[in-house]
Formats: structure tokens, C-alpha cells, sequence
């Protein structure tokens, strides 16, 4: 921390933790590695949260795409000279006597979102996630603790804060909610002339059509290509907010910015790549996202194109939108042997949510999933989806949920029961399962949270038969190893620390010799057999 009293700063500082800005070699999935304990996760990260890239003056030279974002308004607003973006570890170059605000944008601040809270707590020891450890380092900056600027919170995870109880603990000024375009200006205004502004601030939605280009490069060189999704899933807030797709000219400018910040990839953020300027009732454009991943794909200086979330029924209504995509994309895939020697072929890989195998919870919480298409076959539609997927070398990312509300003892049968037919009709896929978690703005935000605590035996076998699968397909060689070591160093731990529901399934996990049928009969209505 720089010790000259008279060491003014910048009026508006903007950063994010060290593990949520971090681009980890350019591997996005390495992220996931923050939602475990600190102390494993911050170990085997410890060089990536040490060298995270800064230009010769020590801004940030990408930092998370939120905070661009909001870099760009303010910057608009109030000058270039007057607002930067910085790592943690630049902080004390910048915050001084003249530093009014730290703007920090979030994702997990609080290790409460779904990954964070389910293998946080599955693994049990090793103290909270990284993210967490790593937000309240930021937060609690000597820098910040010296010059007492206001201190402003945002992003998707801002609601975390609230939640927790920490915003007085933390000396958070202003939690500020929702999308920024149309109100964040103006916050920061009134805390630049020490106006009065609601310690919770819930923004209204924004006119899409106006948001501003990012001018730094984002981690990852990511650019939006639609924002909202409208498919209405209770568990989710994305979901619930109308979809906007930006024009390719819009796009393509913030592509420019991102290879000129040095940016090696384009990651293309949206809440699912298949419905970029789709037709009604969710029917895809595929000549619209053929034409944006080819313009992309074209551009001097792009080497990978990474995707974030897609969803089943397009690449099953439309069987040329895979045929068309996959081979601009399979060119530019991080996943393949030229970058990674384990991999014997390229593929490509994407988020998608599975969520449930029951029809009946479906349709309760996520009827409209499987537009165009009726839910009411969704394990089937799931099946065939993923079926697809693999024909055309890509092997999904997916989300499998359990505790959540209205979930009976039949619909966790169903799920297990879909988990069996997937690996029966070997799907190349990866299952990342995870609880119910109650998120700020979602239809179900005031249900109860999921906790290891109290889940079934069933409930733990959905975890159990998803890593199973995992390790079966990803990992061959590491199940003899996996196997005895997990049982005797972690499973009298993990049956004291979760109880007696786990027994059989940790057993079934390491390939002890336990029935692998479920012991009751599921309802055919909405059960594959």
C-alpha cells in the first residue's frame, strides 16, 4: 500500500476478485475449481490469483465483462481519466485521497450459488469456497480500509451479500441489484456528492437497445450475443427477464476490442447460443447463428470460440443448425489434441440444464424447457438431444438439480432413472449435479434452500450416479485409484459429516458391490423404464 499521504488516486476504482476476473489460461471451466474449499482450491490456484495480466500503468488488461460494462458508462460520464479498472493486486496503485467510489461487480461473493453450496459442503472441510475468501479479501483491502472511499457492490451475485447478513460486517455502502444500464449512473453520481442513496438498490430494467460497447478487453474476450431467455424456469432470474438478441454489427465491434486487448478467444455470453434471434415460440434462426459464429470465426486474430449455455429442443427441431455450426466451431474448439493431449479427438462443449428427469416436476417449475416442444416427454427429448449432440462431436456440460420444492420421492426416481438411460445409451457428456438454491428475482426466491443435510438416500444417489458416470467416462484409469482411496480417507468422514443416507451411494460411487437398482417401483407416468 503506497504510504504517501498526499498520494490522491483515481475518483472511481472498479474491480472483482482475484478468483472471478482470472482467465485461468484461458480455460473458463477451471473457474469451477474457485467453488471449492479455499484451502484446496486456493492452493492448486495459487499462480493464476498471483499473475493475473495488467497493462504497463497496472490496469486491468481484461477483467470480467460486467465490469467493462460499467466501465464504459462511467467512463461516459465522468471521463477516462477519472475511472479505471484494477486487479487486487494492483489496488494500492489506485485508491488514494482523491478516490471517491470502489465499484466491485460479483458473481459469488458469498459461495451461495449452486456449485459453490453443493461441493463446498460435499466436500466439508477446507473452510469456504474461494470465491467467497477471495471476495471478502477484496472488499476488506488495506487500501480500502485507509482512504474510505464508498464502496458500491453489483453483478449477478450482489444478492448474496443481503442474504449472508454481511453487508455492515463488510462496510458495504451500496448493494446494488438487476441489470445497471438504466440507474447505476445516476447511483454513482449521488455518491460522488455524498448524497443519500438505499443501501439495497433495485435497478429497473433497462432500454436494450441502448447498451453501450464495452472499451477494454473482457476476460476471456468475451461479448454478449443476447441477454434474458423468457423460457420462464422458477428456478432461475435469466430466465424470467424477456430476450434480447444484439445486432451482428454490435457484436462484432466488441470482438475488434477484445483481439486488440490481446484476447486469444471469444467467448460468447447469452443464456442459450441456440435461440440468438429466434422465431416465435422458441423456434431457432439457424441461418442468423450460423451467420454470427462463421462472421466471428472469420475475424483475424480469433483462435478459440468458447460458448456458454445452450438448451435440447433447437438442435432436435432443426437438424441443420448442428450440421451447419459444428464445423465453423470444431476449428476453433479449446477441446481438442493440439491444446491438450488427453483429448483424443476435438469436441465441443457447452452448458446446457438437464435439471430433472420427472416430467410431473417439469412441468411445475419448467414447462417451457422443452419449446417448441411439450415437456411432457422431456426425459425422451433429453435422450435423443444428447444423442444428437454426440453425432455432431459435442459433449454437453450438464446440470442435474435435486431438493427442489414440490420434489417427491418418484421424481428423484425418475432422475436417477434418466441418469441410467444416458449412460445406457453411452452419452458423452459431463453431469454436474447440484441442490436447489433460492436465487434474488427467480419465481421460487423465497423457497427453502437444499441442504446435504437433509437429503434422501435417493437424493444422494442422483449425486453419486452422476460422478460415477463422470469418472467412468472422463477418467477410465483413475477408478482403481479413485476407488480405494476415496473409501478409506473420506467415507467414514463424509458418513459422519452427511449421515447414514450416503452409505450405499458412496459405495456404488467407488464400485463396491451394492444393488445398482432403485428399490421402488416409479410411477410409468412420467418414469423411463
Amino acid at each position: 500500500m503506497d504510504e504517501d499521504e498526499n498520494f490522491n488516486g483515481v475518483q472511481i476504482v472498479l474491480a472483482a476478485s482475484r478468483a472471478e476476473a482470472n482467465e485461468f489460461d484461458n480455460n473458463h471451466f477451471s473457474a469451477f475449481i474457485c467453488t471449492f474449499p479455499k484451502k484446496l482450491s486456493g492452493y492448486a490456484l495459487r499462480e493464476h490469483l498471483e499473475n493475473i495480466p495488467t497493462n504497463k500503468d497496472g490496469s486491468a488488461k481484461r477483467t470480467i465483462y460486467g465490469l467493462r460494462k460499467v466501465e464504459s458508462m462511467l467512463i461516459d460520464e465522468f471521463g477516462k481519466e477519472n475511472v479505471v479498472c484494477v486487479h487486487y493486486n494492483e489496488l494500492d496503485k489506485f485508491i488514494g485521497k482523491k478516490t471517491k467510489i470502489v465499484g466491485i461487480s460479483t458473481m459469488d461473493p458469498m459461495g451461495l450459488a449452486y456449485v459453490s453450496t453443493t461441493y463446498n459442503s460435499l466436500i466439508g472441510f477446507g473452510g469456504e469456497a474461494l470465491n467467497a475468501s477471495e471476495f471478502e479479501k477484496l472488499v476488506t483491502h488495506p487500501s480500502i480500509k485507509k482512504y474510505k472511499p464508498k464502496v458500491i457492490v453489483g453483478g449477478q451475485g450482489s444478492w448474496q451479500v443481503i442474504e449472508a447478513d454481511s453487508q455492515k460486517r463488510l462496510s458495504i455502502d451500496v448493494i446494488f441489484q438487476g441489470e445497471g444500464e438504466k440507474d447505476l449512473v445516476n447511483v454513482f453520481k449521488k455518491l460522488m456528492k455524498d448524497e443519500k442513496v438505499p443501501s439495497s438498490f433495485q435497478a429497473d430494467k433497462p432500454d436494450r437497445s441502448k447498451i453501450p460497447l464495452i472499451k477494454n478487453a473482457a476476460s476471456y474476450g468475451m461479448v454478449e450475443i443476447m441477454r434474458g431467455c423468457g423460457r420462464g424456469c422458477h428456478f432461475c432470474s435469466p430466465t424470467m427477464r424477456a430476450r434480447h438478441s444484439f445486432p451482428i454489427d454490435h457484436i462484432m465491434k466488441e470482438v475488434e476490442i477484445n483481439i486488440k486487448g490481446g484476447a486469444k478467444s471469444i467467448f460468447t455470453v447469452t443464456e442459450d447460443i441456440f435461440l440468438y434471434k429466434c422465431k416465435k415460440n422458441f423456434i431457432p434462426n439457424t441461418p442468423e447463428v450460423v451467420k454470427l459464429y462463421k462472421t466471428i470465426a472469420n475475424y483475424p486474430g480469433v483462435e478459440y470460440i468458447l460458448l456458454s449455455h445452450g438448451s435440447f429442443a433447437p438442435v432436435l427441431y432443426d437438424k441443420k443448425l448442428l450440421e451447419e455450426l459444428t464445423p465453423i466451431l470444431i476449428e476453433k474448439t479449446r477441446w481438442n489434441p493440439k491444446t491438450n493431449q488427453t483429448y483424443k479427438k476435438p469436441f465441443i462443449s457447452v452448458e446446457m440444464g438437464i435439471e430433472s428427469g420427472s416430467a410431473n416436476l417439469m412441468k411445475k417449475h419448467m414447462k417451457g424447457k422443452a419449446l417448441p416442444y411439450s415437456v411432457d416427454k422431456w426425459p425422451e427429448l433429453v435422450i435423443q438431444a444428447v444423442g444428437t449432440l454426440n453425432d455432431h462431436d459435442w459433449w454437453p456440460l450438464c446440470t442435474i438439480m435435486t431438493g427442489q420444492p414440490d420434489e417427491t420421492e418418484e421424481d428423484v426416481i425418475a432422475t436417477i432413472n434418466l441418469i441410467d438411460d444416458l449412460r445406457a445409451h453411452n452419452a458423452k457428456m459431463f453431469y454436474t449435479p447440484v441442490l436447489f438454491i433460492p436465487l434474488k428475482e427467480a419465481v421460487l426466491s423465497n423457497s427453502r434452500r437444499a441442504s446435504l443435510n437433509n437429503l434422501s438416500e435417493l437424493q444422494w444417489e442422483i449425486i453419486a450416479r452422476s460422478w460415477k458416470n463422470n469418472i467412468d467416462f472422463w477418467a477410465p484409469e483413475m477408478q482403481k485409484i479413485i476407488g480405494p482411496t476415496f473409501f478409506f480417507a473420506h467415507w467414514f468422514y463424509a458418513r459422519w459429516k452427511h449421515g447414514k443416507n450416503l452409505t450405499r451411494p458412496a459405495m456404488r460411487l467407488v464400485g463396491l458391490p451394492v444393488t445398482g437398482k432403485i428399490d421402488k417401483v416409479c410411477d410409468p407416468a412420467y418414469c423411463q423404464k
